[in-house]
């Protein structure tokens, strides 16, 4: 297990010579979950997230990406990259993101944000609602029980335990080390700070 508790974070995509909407590729700096914390609560992308919410139900599906794409700042939380991609692994952290999608309501997001903080086995760090409102992100900890593990092979276990023990799918894009991971506005972002001395 590594030492290094950061991640890195991009700026908001673009649109590149095709006019297609893209992922920022370059980080722009390394932070660390009080970091995320704080932003994902202050006042710093709740215009976009509102904006997002407003457009679900009305826009398209490849409108609502590309305005994610272009307006949301992402962190790769598994670790720092050079660039965006598998092969450019900087260093592995001590993390592991998981996407909880399509919940019925905002207030079921906020019943499985307090499941998974609440769970003893996968440790919780940092939990938070998603940009439309209707799923999870959670940043674990890495369990002891899959550190000695090939970066796949951690998701998959976790993938099943969270599966078996709450009943909750989990995205399996996130099987993917570099996964982006969009920061939105949420003021009942929840930390756990006795997590990050570990």
């Amino acid at each position: 297990m590594t030492d290094n508790n950061q991640f890195s974070v991009f700026p908001q995509g673009y649109r590149n010579r095709e006019g297609v909407a893209v992922l920022a590729t370059q980080p722009q700096e390394s932070q660390d979950i009080v970091w995320a914390y704080d932003f994902i609560r202050s006042e710093r992308p709740k215009f976009v997230t509102d904006k997002l919410r407003s457009m679900v139900g009305t826009a398209t599906k490849e409108e609502i990406s590309d305005f994610k794409k272009l307006s949301f700042q992402v962190a790769t939380f598994n670790g720092i990259f050079s660039y965006r991609k598998a092969s450019d692994l900087v260093e592995r952290s001590p993390y592991i993101i998981i996407d909880i999608d399509d919940l019925a309501s905002t207030e079921e997001a906020r019943r499985v944000q307090r499941q998974i903080m609440d769970d003893h086995h996968v440790k919780a760090v940092l939990s938070f609602v998603s940009p439309k409102g209707r799923g999870v992100k959670g940043v674990l900890l890495l369990p002891e029980w899959c550190r000695d593990k090939d970066f796949k092979t951690q998701f998959q276990l976790i993938q099943q335990y969270i599966a078996f023990e709450h009943g909750i799918n989990i995205d399996s894009s996130g099987s993917d080390v570099c996964r982006a991971c969009f920061l939105p506005h949420d003021p009942e972002c929840m930390i756990n700070t006795e997590l990050l001395t570990l």
